[in-house]
């Protein structure tokens, strides 16, 4: 009477006649260069969508005395202007002409309050204005009224001297939703970082070392 082959102990936890699970070692080290690449990255777009977001209130496109007389001056045509009146001026009574076309460009009063101050004082947004050709002529007379010579006139205090500032006009749509999108898509990216980060670290210590070749 013939015997049976002798059978031979299966490894524990695999099924019979299946061939043992092949060695998992450690993750490569890109990993965690991936992981700190995807927080810096989310650093990045963070500041740059800020910064575009707040853009117009340090870009300025051309400064005109407050003197009554007309100042020719150059001006992107990418969007709306903003005119920023000095903070101790009510009113800087401006006129904007297109030089391309002689027509006096209309003047919309801005009716929120915006202010900007980049270590020069206080300016405060007060017209909104089309560039036109961007060439343009600007008269502002807030202190035209005033006598140079008399400190004491309350008209050189409140407009000789005084300019007025043309820049970007913000875009409160926009600003919001780059600052939105400032916050949730750096977010994003950082927490898939830390995430790569954390189960590369975990991987790592759990493993052991793949063998040299």
């Amino acid at each position: 009477m013939s015997q049976p082959p002798p059978s031979y102990p299966v490894p524990s936890g695999y099924p019979p006649g299946q061939p043992p699970r092949p060695q998992k070692y450690r993750p490569s080290w890109v990993w965690f260069l991936a992981g700190g690449a995807l927080i810096v990255l989310a650093g990045l777009i963070g500041v740059a969508l800020f910064v575009w977001a707040l853009w117009p209130f340090f870009s300025t496109d051309a400064r005109v005395p407050a003197d009554g007389r007309p100042h020719v001056v150059s001006v992107d045509t990418d969007g709306d202007r903003m005119l920023w009146r000095d903070d101790d001026v009510f009113d800087p009574g401006c006129r904007v002409v297109d030089t391309a076309t002689g027509e006096e460009i209309p003047l919309r009063p801005v009716t929120s309050q915006m202010t900007r101050d980049l270590g020069d004082g206080e300016f405060v947004a007060s017209y909104r204005f089309s560039p036109g050709s961007g060439e343009l002529e600007v008269t502002c007379a807030a202190g035209v009224e005033a006598d140079p010579d008399d400190a004491t006139d309350p008209d050189w205090r409140m407009g000789w001297g005084e300019e007025v500032v043309i820049g970007p006009a913000p875009n409160v749509g926009g600003m919001v939703a780059a600052m939105a999108t400032g916050v949730i898509v750096p977010g994003l990216l950082g927490l898939a970082g830390l995430a790569m980060l954390v189960v590369t670290g975990v991987l790592w210590a759990s493993r052991p070392a793949r063998p040299r070749t």
